[in-house]
């Protein structure tokens, strides 16, 4: 692949990104394993099921991963994520099918910063996750 290196002129204001997909009970289970971020609420059904959510909810930082591809499909080749945030609204379980809209809000020209609104919702169309990307362009 011989993919031209962005820069901060590049990248439009406004361009959006789309990435959607179904969680499974293995991504909850790899990312677990990865991370070591095994809390019983998203691992363990039988405590799941004692609680108020009833089920197994998808770790927090899982749902934060999956804004990565639309901040990368915007920004990359050439930009390096120096800061994100992230506001989480809605529990998502397994099973559950999400969303991800990146959109470019911001760009700071003399610091090379291109800021991405990521915004997740559900299969109920419902905000879930909500939040922004900074990228740091390479310098040209």
């Amino acid at each position: 692949m011989n993919e031209k290196e962005k820069n901060v002129q590049s990248i439009p204001m406004g361009q959006k990104a789309y990435y959607s997909k179904t969680i499974s009970e293995a991504d909850v289970t790899l990312f677990a394993g990865i991370t070591g971020d095994s809390q019983p609420l998203s691992t363990n059904a039988e405590f799941a099921a004692a609680t108020s959510a009833g089920r197994c909810a998808v770790q927090s930082e899982l749902l934060a991963s999956y804004t990565w591809p639309v901040s990368t499909e915007i920004a990359s080749p050439g930009a390096v994520t120096i800061d994100q945030e992230l506001t989480f609204y809605k529990p998502v379980y397994v099973g559950d099918t999400i969303t991800v809209v990146g959109e470019v809000t911001r760009k700071v020209l003399e610091k090379k910063y291109v800021y991405v609104r990521t915004t997740v919702y559900n299969q109920n169309d419902e905000i879930v996750a909500d939040g922004y990307v900074r990228e740091l362009m390479q310098v040209h």
